[in-house]
């Protein structure tokens, strides 16, 4: 992984992130770009391709054949020329690319082969692309838990706890899956409880997740909701939202939404990274203060094919929670992981 000047920075392009779904545009690089924005990507260079990772390799087969990974693949040309709201662009257009797919193990799809294919050739951001696989899914980032975080490190899931709803239900009662709905919440509470415009809504609720003075935070909120609301319904909002807020408990460090968010983020990438080199290695340890070190050691060819060798017991088999995506922070600049 590079490890660029946090200060003054190499002279970039446009970063390119191709995503599955719209939970990784909307909600997870969202926040990972206004948590980090030294990053300095884009919203509109996050493309939601709308399918799983074998819908990908059947588009790219389309165009180069079954030997596509013995030719020069332009990513960016194939999937904006399927997108019929697209421009067509093209590799040269972009200094790094990112793909951000789910291993979807339990997909009719799904083979070993082909996303191990996958997985190789796409190694090189600066080059073809650099494919992040998530374990299960997308969601994984959410089921660290905080203060107990040494027991992320063996957590691991049924291959039978089949579709991708299943863990979806298993996580959201995470904190973190709470934080980032809470974040969800606000705005629309605004919107369609309280009556304000959807622009007015979000920048109020900008404003909330500013706050940052604990004691101080129910008379802000309601100087916020003054002008933007009926009258009528300030009082009732007030103590709906300052309620809410003090049960995500980030105002308890004295520090906004964002710089706490940041900090979890912080955690989630770093204990990601000594996950992955376990799983790569076959070794194990449990201290987060070896994160750095670690990073050179991470393959990820080599979690994918332990991932698979777990996994293929239909019964009995398992799969690591992991989240690899979120290395693309650390992919960036190391030095982004230094703690507030």
């Amino acid at each position: 992984m590079s490890n660029y000047d946090v200060v003054s920075p190499r002279n970039r392009g446009k970063t390119l992130v191709v995503v599955e779904g719209n939970h990784e545009k909307d909600i997870l690089f969202q926040l990972l770009f206004r948590c980090f924005p030294e990053l300095n990507i884009a919203m509109e260079d996050v493309w939601i391709y709308g399918t799983n990772i074998y819908g990908l390799y059947n588009l790219i087969v389309k165009e180069y054949d079954e030997d596509w990974d013995y030719v020069d693949v332009d990513l960016p040309y194939i999937v904006s020329k399927n997108k019929n709201d697209m421009e067509i662009q093209y590799k040269r257009d972009f200094t790094n690319i990112f793909l951000v797919f789910d291993y979807e193990r339990h997909d009719p799809c799904f083979s070993e082969q082909k996303i191990n294919k996958l997985q190789e050739y796409f190694s090189d951001s600066t080059d073809v692309g650099k494919l992040y696989i998530n374990y299960p899914m997308i969601d994984s980032y959410q089921q660290l838990v905080l203060d107990s975080e040494v027991e992320y490190i063996d957590a691991k899931i049924s291959v039978t706890l089949q579709p991708g709803d299943k863990y979806k239900a298993l996580v959201k009662n995470y904190y973190i899956a709470k934080l980032v709905d809470f974040i969800e919440r606000i705005p629309e509470l605004l919107e369609k409880h309280y009556g304000m415009e959807t622009n007015a809504a979000s920048l109020c609720a900008e404003k909330i997740f500013s706050l940052s003075d604990r004691h101080n935070s129910k008379s802000e909120i309601r100087k916020i909701l003054i002008n933007n609301i009926e009258d009528k319904y300030i009082s009732t909002a007030t103590y709906q939202l300052s309620d809410w807020i003090q049960k995500m408990q980030y105002l308890n460090s004295n520090t906004n939404l964002y710089d706490y968010l940041r900090v979890i983020f912080i955690k989630i990438i770093k204990w990601n990274i000594i996950k992955a080199r376990n799983i790569a290695t076959a070794e194990t340890t449990y201290s987060i203060d070896e994160w750095l070190g670690y990073i050179e050691e991470i393959d990820l060819m080599l979690v994918l094919q332990k991932q698979n060798e777990y996994s293929r017991d239909s019964v009995n088999g398992f799969i690591y929670v992991l989240n690899t995506c979120v290395f693309l922070i650390a992919d960036y600049n190391t030095k982004l992981l230094e703690l507030l």
